[in-house]
């Protein structure tokens, strides 16, 4: 089985009534046994699937901006969902993963009765549309109010992934009746989730951990959806990120108890690097001290024959110099993780398919001049995908137990990954921005420019007239900008308070206000003043 690829109207009533007895059929129907020799399990963060019922914490998905121009509508919705089926097709030739863990859901703020008893009843109910037609043509205040991943579902049966079941970590309420996080965690599984044994863990200041217990022809795989507290970089983060971590291991510590070799994963954006320790050099960090999360896979292959618990982080089995799937200030960080139990390598149950660890770049989910991820924006109708690649792996029968080759902790060997930039291939035509087209034409957003313009102290550019912010997520612009004026008339006047220059920018907003994005420093040149 593949892990991944490359890179109207309503119909008559009979043909309605028979769609929706198929889906319904489809939706309730356990996957029958499979012939498959591997599971497909992918974990990835969508940077903020929120509804489109017009209520949202943060401000950058409320219907309108400051200036009242439209800025997360119902069709942004259903881009963003577009998009997000277009990354889970990318996995097995289309058919989409076994099992998908997915977070930054938005937690409902405006939750009612749909009228609905589950989401199978959902499909079923929506059978004759599509979700195009549903946020398009057909959007009303009952499709308003039902939540992204209901909506998520939808869009995935339109495009004929699944069918999945969905288990959904719903955060608790406060004492005003609203979830106590703005996100959520959830699994879809095309395998039959174990609902007598989903589990809910509320954590300190961050998503609740969604538990899932998924049966795998027979046996059963344990899965952990976690989505801690941010800031992976800060060491009173990393306090609240132990807390989250304590919650998790005495849950696991119950499992253990009950069976040393459980069939274990924990997938999700842990908002921590695999080597926090050594990175950041922390005290105490969360995956190493309280976890105990390691890289030597014989010393987990050790445990599991003598019956001791032990965690394995899959990022050891890639190579250290691209270990990376989301980037802050112009280097590569993990915040992503995949991480199993030694249960996985014994002879019973389930095992993890040695170096089956992928970090997904599709290209089209990544910038052609960095690999970087090609980050969500609400501009227009929507564009982009997430400001973190998804990681994937494979699961199978245990066929006895693992003889290696061993990966190793090499954290020794360590070293800060900086992004690296080349010159984009693709250049738009600068006429666009004479006829203001710039500024109104989605084909523009996001897209690379070679201008000319005049830099200023103030780290901003003026082209044809027109002052426009920058932003260098690599590097310092405004500290740059007086340091390159300064070179450049230090042989005539230091008064001097712009140059000509010549730059390669990715024309983009942010929070509603248009700026260029300018990568790297070579993407710079000074011009002979006219």
């Amino acid at each position: 089985m593949n892990l991944k690829t490359s890179r109207s109207k309503k119909t008559t009533l009979l043909f309605v009534l028979l769609l929706v007895l198929t889906v319904q059929n489809s939706c309730t129907t356990p996957r029958a046994q499979s012939a498959s020799t591997s599971y497909s399990l992918v974990t990835y963060n969508v940077e903020n699937l929120f509804d489109a019922d017009g209520v949202a914490v943060y401000s950058d998905y409320l219907p309108t901006d400051r200036q009242g121009n439209s800025q997360y509508s119902p069709a942004d919705v259903y881009t963003k969902i577009s998009h997000i089926i277009e990354v889970l097709k990318a996995y097995e030739d289309g058919a989409g993963p076994d099992i998908v863990t997915l977070v930054e859901l938005e937690s409902d703020h405006t939750p009612r009765d749909h009228g609905f008893a589950d989401p199978a009843d959902f499909l079923g109910q929506y059978a004759y549309t599509t979700l195009q037609r549903m946020l398009n043509e057909e959007f009303d205040e009952q499709v308003a109010q039902l939540p992204s991943e209901w909506l998520l579902l939808k869009g995935m049966q339109d495009a004929l992934l699944g069918p999945y079941e969905l288990e959904v970590g719903e955060p608790n309420l406060n004492a005003s009746g609203k979830p106590e996080s703005v996100q959520k965690n959830v699994v879809y599984s095309k395998y039959p989730i174990l609902r007598e044994k989903t589990r809910i863990h509320p954590t300190e200041r961050a998503r609740p951990i969604l538990e899932v217990w998924i049966d795998l022809d027979g046996d059963e795989l344990g899965v952990f959806v976690n989505h801690w507290k941010s800031g992976a970089g800060s060491e009173e983060m990393e306090r609240v990120r132990v807390g989250n971590a304590k919650v998790l291991k005495a849950r696991v510590a119950q499992l253990f108890k009950e069976n040393p070799m459980a069939d274990l994963v924990l997938a999700g954006d842990f908002n921590a690097d695999y080597n926090q320790k050594i990175r950041y050099g922390f005290a105490e960090t969360a995956l190493q001290d309280i976890l105990q999360v390691q890289g030597d896979e014989a010393l987990v292959v050790s445990a599991a024959e003598k019956m001791q618990p032990s965690w394995y982080n899959l990022w050891y089995e890639w190579p250290i110099d691209q270990r990376g799937s989301d980037t802050y200030r112009g280097y590569w960080g993990t915040l992503m993780q995949l991480i199993v139990s030694n249960g996985m390598y014994d002879d019973q149950g389930l095992s993890y398919v040695d170096q089956s660890f992928n970090v997904d770049d599709f290209g089209f989910n990544t910038y052609s001049v960095s690999g970087m991820p090609k980050r969500w924006s609400s501009f227009g109708t929507g564009s982009g995908y997430s400001d973190h690649l998804p990681l994937s792996m494979l699961i199978t029968k245990a066929q006895g137990p693992f003889e290696g080759p061993f990966s190793t902790n090499d954290d020794h060997l360590w070293q800060a990954i900086a992004v690296e930039y080349t010159l984009p291939e693709k250049l738009m035509d600068s006429q666009a921005f004479e006829s203001g087209e710039a500024y109104r034409n989605m084909r523009y957003y996001d897209q690379y420019f070679k201008l000319e313009g005049q830099l200023g102290t103030d780290g901003k550019v003026v082209v044809m007239g027109t002052k426009i912010d920058v932003y260098a997520p690599a590097f310092n612009f405004g500290d740059f900008a007086k340091q390159l004026i300064h070179q450049t008339v230090a042989d005539q006047t230091d008064k001097a308070d712009s140059i000509p220059i010549e730059f390669i920018g990715r024309w983009s907003q942010y929070r509603g206000n248009w700026q260029f994005v300018i990568e790297s420093e070579a993407f710079v040149l000074p011009l002979p003043a006219k």
